[in-house]
């Protein structure tokens, strides 16, 4: 493991010798989604960011009815397979 991780840190090291002044910072997959362009920094980002509320939200499914669509169900909740064992 000790090898693997100083193959790792030598190549960080060999990427950090690139002259990356000319390449545009990115973030993420931010641009993907209609973004402003001609915003600038952090004014193309503002889209992530808003406030928690609840207005103009659609109710959500009514619990019974939920379980009523449910292949397997009990009085409160959703049945579903095992999937890990002990």
């Amino acid at each position: 493991m000790l090898r693997d991780l100083n193959s790792i840190l030598d190549y960080v090291d060999r990427l950090n010798e690139l002259d990356t002044s000319d390449v545009s910072p990115m973030a993420q997959v931010s641009d993907r989604y209609g973004v402003d362009q001609a915003k600038q920094g952090s004014e193309r980002f503002v889209y992530a960011n808003r406030e928690d509320v609840l207005e103009g939200l659609r109710k959500s499914l009514p619990h019974t009815d939920a379980l009523a669509n449910a292949p397997d169900a009990d009085e409160d909740f959703f049945r579903v397979p095992k999937v890990i064992e002990r």
